[in-house]
């Protein structure tokens, strides 16, 4: 008996016009799909290049110092972007401030001075940009892509750690962000990210918490105690604002029992009891180091990162910055700086304020009032908020503002602070009552 299954037609040679044709057909397809790709970024380059600069901020510090400076030049040279993103209440005035940054630094020589005054820029430029394309769904897939490579950074530290453990066992992990502290300040605003997201997306609570417990093992791989504190008041404010009394005591109550068993027991500290007493004598000399290069030049500053030009004078502890950023602000930028920027800060505060109590994006306020806190009780024994992933991150909280601000800065109430301060229609119409 014979059985002949022909599986090709006669004539016709297998591997031969046939593979020919599913070659085509794949290249055909991935054509198409890079082209319907492009097609999308095309028709919504902003939501593109806002996902881009949050993947970004998880990936080496360079990768995020070209996402913001592109997106900044961008803006600068796009008329259209240009006068949509510079809209935001007191925007010249705060470019006015960074621009005379720079010439203080250049006054005294302070090259680092002028190259953070330009990044400072570009970091202004690219936050006006994204707050002013920020919509509720493209909010809330920034945040969730956060929560995303949270994860990423924690493998990185795990890694970094398990390999330098037999040679330096008190090492402190950084995963891509250079520094621990700066790691601890990412995770500061990723668990707030994901508490956040708890309250507004339920469904996928269970992943959230998953982010929470893996950035608390990064928060104790990075032993940054000044992480810890921040986390934790921060926590409690967001609780406590999202009406959740009951769960903000326990939670207070859990972390006191946390601190009275590190006392106890300070092996389980991850840099030992001694390290809190070492790290406050650093401060402490730092900190009236400081308060003398203030003395100095207490009305304009000398420009950022000034601390590096007066440590020496003064024989105080070598290091980069005050690790206090009020203290730093001062020095940097004086008695008229601090002013310009708290005038700044109060603009926003204010629009915040006119957010809550018209209940526009409530919940995003308070993951940006948490956030800003952390930045304040962090700020009080560090400056990790001036770096670029650090400010980055806290950029894309801050977008939030962004949301309906035509309705809050023109319908609602136009900030005031300065009454005389007047500029042209189009890049501050909201700025006078």
């Amino acid at each position: 008996m014979c059985y002949n299954y022909q599986l090709w037609p006669e004539g016709e040679e297998v591997g031969g016009k046939e593979l020919t044709s599913i070659i085509e057909a794949i290249r055909q397809n991935v054509k198409y799909d890079v082209s319907r790709l492009v097609q999308r970024i095309q028709g919504d380059t902003d939501r593109f290049l806002v996902l881009v600069l949050t993947v970004s901020i998880f990936a080496p510090f360079y990768v995020s110092m070209v996402c913001v400076i592109g997106i900044a030049l961008m803006t600068m040279l796009n008329c259209k972007k240009r006068v949509r993103a510079f809209e935001a209440p007191y925007t010249k005035f705060l470019f006015v401030f960074l621009t005379s940054a720079f010439f203080v630094a250049a006054t005294y020589g302070n090259d680092i001075g002028m190259v953070y005054s330009i990044l400072m820029y570009a970091i202004a430029g690219c936050a006006l940009y994204v707050r002013s394309v920020m919509t509720r769904s493209l909010f809330n897939d920034a945040m969730d892509l956060a929560c995303v490579g949270s994860i990423w950074c924690l493998f990185i530290a795990l890694y970094q750690k398990a390999s330098a453990f037999t040679a330096a066992p008190g090492y402190r992990p950084v995963s891509v962000f250079d520094n621990a502290n700066y790691y601890g300040m990412i995770i500061e605003f990723v668990v707030l990210i994901a508490l956040y997201r708890i309250f507004t997306n339920p469904d996928l609570a269970a992943f959230y918490f998953t982010v929470i417990g893996l950035n608390l093992i990064g928060l104790y791989l990075t032993a940054s105690f000044s992480a810890f504190a921040a986390l934790c008041c921060a926590v409690t404010l967001m609780l406590c604002l999202k009406g959740k009394r009951r769960h903000a005591f326990c939670f207070v109550i859990a972390v006191l029992v946390l601190v009275e068993l590190a006392s106890a027991f300070p092996l389980i500290l991850p840099r030992g009891s001694d390290a809190i007493d070492h790290t406050l004598a650093q401060r402490l000399s730092i900190w009236s180091t400081s308060l003398k290069g203030i003395e100095q030049h207490p009305f304009f500053g000398q420009g950022v990162g000034s601390y590096q030009m007066v440590y020496e004078r003064f024989a105080g502890y070598k290091t980069y910055h005050c690790h206090n950023l009020f203290l730093d602000v001062l020095l940097n930028f004086g008695v008229v700086g601090f002013g310009a920027l708290g005038v700044y800060a109060a603009v926003q505060a204010k629009l915040l304020y006119l957010r809550f109590r018209n209940n526009i994006c409530f919940d995003m306020n308070v993951l940006l009032t948490c956030a800003a806190f952390a930045v304040c009780v962090h700020g009080m024994t560090d400056v990790t908020i001036l770096w670029i992933q650090t400010a980055a991150l806290f950029t894309m909280i801050y977008a939030s503002t962004g949301i309906a601000s035509n309705y809050v800065e023109r319908v609602i109430r136009r900030p005031a602070f300065l009454p005389g301060y007047a500029e042209e229609p189009a890049a501050g119409v909201y700025l006078k009552d």
